[in-house]
């Protein structure tokens, strides 16, 4: 019986690491239409490098 509460908590993980992909990736686009920088943290959440993304353009 230990194995049910044991999947709920990696069904939940899931979902929360869903959410936040889905979340940064709003909030980049949000930002992108604003003509705005989007912050590091959705930069994080969407798997892009906020360093390497504000390095872009510079010489």
């Amino acid at each position: 019986m230990t194995a049910q509460p044991n999947r709920l908590r990696q069904f939940g993980r899931q979902l929360r690491s869903i959410g936040t992909a889905v979340g940064g990736a709003v909030a980049c686009a949000s930002a992108a239409e604003a003509g705005k920088r989007p912050s590091r943290s959705a930069l994080t959440a969407v798997g892009i490098d906020a360093d390497a993304y504000y390095g872009i353009g510079r010489d």
